[in-house]
């Protein structure tokens, strides 16, 4: 299976082959930006003409509380810790064994990714840097993102039933009916996607096509179905997961006092509704989007003002899309600095016989 960043992108057998500056430049072409800009238009000429109370809003969060904002960030980056180690669980499945702690960082640079190009490439990327710098075949390491992300939605959709049943048990509301619609089909689509992968479907036609390609394929659908194995860990990793991000969201209520007004259970429908916007490829990083979503859900499901709302989807989102841009950085510099010094030291000597090949293929120009 191929798959490119955005126009062509060179071999990437050789880790040696790759330097920052030349990974970043792949992201930050013109039809990027050009994508970004459009976005920041967009959200701006909707705040512009939006009636929001900003300087009530902005009062707010001048007087939140610094410690719970500062635990709220803590919380938020140790579900990158829970991500880490659910992927090594994927790839160890998958019959990949890596160590979670050199994992983590590429997790946690891939949402950096995702927060500056829109259409989920953050994902893509994990895998290349899967394969570059932990020789993981790249459409394996491909397989066990997708099947990560489809655990991600299964989970969610199942708790925000459960939390959506709980907080409007008492009152009906057609509130949640677009997202719970909307995750319905993507989780069924995806689960449909694997059972056919895993009966085996199609092979006889995909056999037509070229060798490469056909083995692409089916490293790609090893790490898809195999990983979903021991799925009773993969589940408590899941579940651990959006306990953070639910957690983060109360910590940040509580920074602005609101505590009392929105309960456990309605911020973590909130937060839940808001990670279900993520997976909308509209903005880089849901920006925009999300913080509509969660100050809409925030009215309806707590009956707060609109200024209290939008004071906590800004402060919210100053730490899942702010601090990342910031820390997602760092980390993302930081991976392919260890990158570069790794592929410069293996090539210091005579041409390693290590070197780096895709389900035993030369390279062709593919990403992974």
């Amino acid at each position: 299976m191929r798959a490119t960043v955005s126009g062509a992108t060179p071999a990437v057998d050789d880790p040696g082959a790759e330097q920052a500056p030349a990974v970043l430049g792949r992201f930050l072409t013109k039809r990027t930006l050009l994508s970004i800009l459009a976005a920041v238009i967009i959200v701006a000429v909707v705040v512009w003409r939006a009636d929001i109370p900003w300087g009530e809003a902005w009062a707010k969060i001048r007087a939140a509380n610094l410690l719970f904002y500062l635990l709220a960030i803590v919380v938020y980056y140790l579900s990158f810790v829970a991500r880490g180690i659910r992927w090594q669980v994927l790839l160890a499945n998958a019959g990949e064994v890596r160590k979670a702690r050199r994992l983590a960082p590429l997790v946690l640079a891939s949402f950096f990714v995702n927060c500056i190009v829109p259409a989920k490439m953050g994902d893509v990327y994990r895998a290349y840097l899967g394969r570059v710098r932990e020789r993981i075949p790249g459409s394996k390491a491909l397989g066990t993102v997708v099947s990560e992300r489809l655990l991600d939605l299964c989970v969610l959709m199942l708790l925000l039933l459960a939390s959506g049943a709980y907080v409007f048990h008492k009152r009906s509301s057609g509130t949640l009916v677009p997202y719970v619609v909307f995750g319905a089909l993507l989780c069924a689509f995806g689960v449909g996607v694997i059972v056919l992968m895993r009966s085996g479907r199609g092979i006889r036609v995909l056999r037509l096509l070229p060798d490469p390609i056909f083995r692409r394929y089916e490293s790609f659908r090893s790490g898809a179905v195999s990983s979903l194995r021991r799925w009773p860990t993969l589940l408590v990793l899941t579940v651990a997961v959006w306990i953070c991000e639910s957690g983060r969201l109360g910590l940040v209520i509580a920074a602005l006092g609101f505590s009392s007004q929105v309960g456990p259970s309605q911020f973590v429908l909130v937060a839940l509704v808001a990670a279900l916007l993520t997976t909308v490829p509209f903005t880089p990083g849901g920006v925009g989007l999300v913080q509509f979503g969660v100050t809409t859900a925030l009215i309806i499901v707590a009956g707060i003002s609109k200024a209290a709302a939008i004071s906590i989807a800004l402060l919210d989102g100053s730490i899942s899309y702010g601090s990342l841009l910031i820390i997602g950085f760092a980390v993302f510099a930081l991976v392919n600095f260890r990158m570069s010094r790794e592929s410069a030291a293996s090539s210091g000597g005579r041409p390693s016989g290590h070197a780096l090949r895709d389900e035993g293929h030369p390279a062709t120009g593919s990403l992974v």
